[in-house]
């Protein structure tokens, strides 16, 4: 059988000595941070009930078997523990600190790590050193740990609640929906259940579901637990999913005092929680803050963060009275997100510093809506007592906080936010309606534009990224104070055509859109070859062919080449289709000298949203050169030697057309190979496949930039330099590659 962290003892209180310790830490509580933009510590996600032991200081649980020492930090591991996954996923976890054999009162604080800002978890010892527990969110370091430093010497214990994951494939519940708060269960009135204190060693049930909003299917839920207790003797609450094995967490609560503590519970099949009471009587109440989804239902997202959101007792504000209400920003202040990101819920340490007789309690909810029938702390005289709360937040950015005491500080420090962002917008111009097919009056000298807007940023780092058929064309980092938008040329394609706009972190695409419409129809515009009709070339050649006004074919389009040797009569090539837009260059290499070839293309892809369409070339013939005689030239002075890589040798730096021309000839490259050294970029998500289709573009459209006669001998030699470096960086690349993407 389970029992207290150490001897129960009675709740002897000194009222001038509690109000000299309540004195000595008010001047001790948090310096207010400096105004920064996002203070978000880490990544976050949506939530995973999980439960066990991390840490205990005094059982050599989690690798320390002596007291926290006093200011300073220590390392505990996460990942792997307590079902908790090790394979990186977890951006946060949810834990319950219990801090014992206090010996003064003090604060606890986590972080990540010791580049990342500090979030104040709670304070302990505020009822005469007695037990102290509350739950707090940490962001999780790469390495799978979190750091921890009390204020004064004491026993810590770390309960994991769960964990929250960027993971979108179903092995998480889901995101979370905020709700301004209600009161599900009170056994002093019989309210949810029955009508009694609750005596140590006993358990309450509870339905969750069907009540405070909360629907059928929720996997989970936030709770404020306030234990009212009456007798002198301390206990603790263990709340659970009905059904399942208790856990070790443990919420302990104070003598002859109200305690709130909030909690994050996984729900039983059936949507109930049982709570379980140890050590004490106790009357039990139960607030709801939110429910989380099942997996794919939608709901908000969590970001860790750190900062303080306000304070009384600075910038000329003072100490709410007895009963006022005070509107306090937070939206935009202390690192948290702006309205208009998607923000609709903030997590916060509330800490009441209560100098005066007389016990009280507070309530916050959303600005500018109905206050609930809950209490979010609950505190007694001279005392300073912390919980953590989640609260939504109104649609002018600010929550509200009414005061049932005498007057009283509060301190609000940010732990993290809830975000559920709108989707980027994507419009385009020219006719390219979606869904439209032949309306969009694109061509490679006036392409479609397409404008992008995405709401602000809601943590650092992020950016919004489009890509048309998969080939990047814009990225830019999210602005944080307000709406991002972004305009982007569609490169030169035919066909479907689908423009996505995605707004990522460094991990991950986060919210993702699609806008698709039909370019003309590709089977009317001739097609142009790589090498010149009736030109001598070298044995090597690189044969490929591009549509005159649009360059790229569609990017559904399949293949068919045919290359025959006209002096024997000979076919190199098969009959089969294909989505390489190119003869296999080990077939249009080594050939002989002397003979001439023919050479076409047979292409099919779709013509409208319902219809597939077949085209093919001309036949173009040319004569590989005898030993000595010159090849055909394009006009004016030779290339350099182009038969070398076009990408970049050191990972993410960009240096223009290393070991390749620059130009061909008017045809500037330097632009489009640095686009294409980004895009192979360690933090690059974009296939290899679709850098160098976008490469190919990009060098088309210089080619018919430079030389805008369609079908000239100029523009023809261009585009067959470009397919030289095209096919140099398809043979040669893939170990330059160093993406996130496929490297196929």
């Amino acid at each position: 059988m389970r029992t207290l962290l150490h001897t129960p003892r009675t709740r002897a209180r000194s009222i001038a000595a509690a109000t000299l310790g309540a004195l000595a830490l008010i001047s001790s509580v948090l310096v207010a941070t400096p105004a920064q933009a996002l203070s978000d510590t880490g990544t976050g996600g949506v939530f995973v009930p999980s439960t066990g032991r991390i840490l205990d200081t005094k059982n050599s649980i989690g690798g320390y078997n002596t007291p926290m020492p006093a200011k300073t930090w220590r390392t505990i591991t996460v990942s792997g523990k307590a079902g908790v996954p090790d394979d990186g996923t977890v951006g946060a976890v949810s834990v319950v600190a219990t801090v014992a054999d206090i010996s003064t009162q003090g604060q606890l604080f986590g972080r990540p790590n010791a580049n990342e800002p500090t979030t104040m978890m709670g304070i302990y010892g505020g009822e005469d050193t007695q037990n102290t527990s509350f739950s707090a969110v940490l962001a999780v370091d790469a390495d799978g740990t979190i750091q921890v430093e009390a204020e004064t010497a004491s026993r810590l214990i770390l309960d994991v609640q769960g964990y929250y994951t960027a993971n979108t494939d179903g092995t998480a519940p889901g995101g979370f929906v905020p709700s301004n708060g209600k009161r599900i269960v009170d056994t002093r009135s019989g309210l949810g259940a029955t009508k009694a204190t609750v005596a140590s060693g006993k358990s309450i049930d509870v339905q969750v579901t069907g009540t405070a909003g909360v629907p059928a299917g929720a996997s989970g839920v936030i709770v404020n637990l306030i234990a009212v207790n009456t007798t002198d003797s301390v206990g603790y609450l263990t709340p659970y999913a009905t059904g399942t094995t208790r856990p070790a967490n443990s919420f302990n609560y104070a003598g002859g005092v109200a305690t709130s503590m909030q909690a994050q519970v996984q729900l039983s099949a059936s949507g109930k929680i049982t709570i379980y009471n140890a050590n004490s009587m106790t009357n039990i109440l139960v607030d709801v803050q939110g429910y989380f989804t099942t997996a794919g239902k939608g709901g908000s997202a969590f970001t860790p963060g750190a900062g303080r959101a306000y304070d009384t007792r600075t910038g000329g504000r003072t100490a709410l009275a007895n009963n006022e209400t005070r509107s306090i920003q937070i939206a935009g202040a202390a690192g948290v997100p702006v309205m208009g990101s998607g923000i609709n819920a903030v997590v916060l340490t509330l800490t009441a510093l209560k100098t005066t007789a007389g016990s009280g309690n507070a309530t916050v909810w959303a600005d500018g809506t109905a206050r609930p029938n809950t209490t979010s702390i609950n505190f007694d005289q001279t005392t300073i007592r912390t919980n953590t709360i989640t609260v939504p937040i109104g649609a002018n950015g600010k929550i509200s906080l009414n005061n049932v005491a005498a007057a009283t500080d509060y301190v609000l420090d940010v732990q993290g936010w809830y975000v559920n962002r709108a989707d980027p917008s994507i419009s385009c111009d020219k006719g390219a309606d979606p869904g439209s097919w032949g309306t969009a009056q694109h061509t490679v000298e006036n392409p479609v534009l397409c404008t992008v807007t995405a709401p602000a940023a809601a943590a650092s780092d992020q950016t919004l990224e489009i890509t048309a058929n998969g080939m990047p064309i814009g990225s830019t980092e999210l602005n944080q104070a307000g709406p991002t938008t972004l305009t982007a040329a569609i490169p030169p394609v035919s066909g479907t055509v689908t423009i996505q706009a995605a707004v990522a972190d460094p991990s991950d695409y986060l919210h993702v859109s699609n806008y698709a419409f039909g370019v003309g129809d590709w089977t009317t515009v001739s097609m142009l070859p790589s090498v010149a009709e009736g030109t001598v070339v070298p044995q090597d050649v690189f044969l490929t062919t591009v549509l005159s006004d649009l360059g790229l074919f569609p990017a559904d389009s399949m293949f068919k080449f045919k290359l025959t040797d006209i002096t024997t009569g000979t076919s190199l090539t098969g009959n089969e289709w294909k989505s390489d837009p190119y003869i296999d260059p080990t077939v249009s290499s080594g050939l002989t000298r002397g003979h001439t070839y023919a050479w076409s293309a047979t292409v099919k892809a779709a013509s409208s949203w319902s219809s597939t369409s077949e085209a093919t070339s001309p036949t173009w013939q040319f004569r590989v050169a005898n030993e000595g005689e010159a090849v055909t030239p394009p006009p004016g002075e030779s290339p350099e030697d182009a038969d070398t890589v076009v990408f970049r040798t050191a990972v993410d730096k960009v240096n223009g057309c290393s070991y390749s021309p620059e130009r061909w000839f008017k045809a500037y490259f330097h632009d489009v190979c640095n686009t294409h050294d980004r895009c192979y970029f360690s933090t690059s998500r974009t296939p290899r496949l679709a850098c160098d289709n976008a490469f190919f573009a990009g060098l088309i459209v210089q080619c018919a930039k430079a030389y805008p006669k369609k079908g000239s001998i100029s523009q023809n030699n261009c585009i067959g330099a470009a397919g030289i470096y095209f096919i140099a960086v398809r043979t040669g690349g893939k170990s330059h590659y160093k993406g996130k993407g496929s490297s196929k």
